[in-house]
């Protein structure tokens, strides 16, 4: 059976990132909606390094993307 992993590199579109709880994901820079993750999630990368910044990833999570901080991400690596 594989085992996860997770690391703190430059994931790419279409990865498996890990969001802890606790963190809040907004929808874009001009914050008119948001939401509060209550419990770990994993989420599906859609643009990595949002304009090239090393601040936002653009991820696909409960049915939305949301802008999340690239420090409150994880890559999910899957290892046999």
């Amino acid at each position: 059976m594989g085992r996860h992993q997770m690391k703190s590199l430059h994931p790419k579109k279409g990865d498996l990132v890990y969001l802890p709880s606790d963190i809040t994901l907004i929808d874009n820079h001009t914050v008119k909606k948001w939401i509060r993750l209550e419990e770990p999630t994993v989420a599906v990368m859609v643009e990595p390094q949002v304009n090239k910044n090393d601040i936002y990833h653009k991820v696909h999570v409960k049915g939305n993307d949301w802008l999340v901080r690239t420090i409150d991400t994880m890559e999910v690596l899957s290892r046999a």
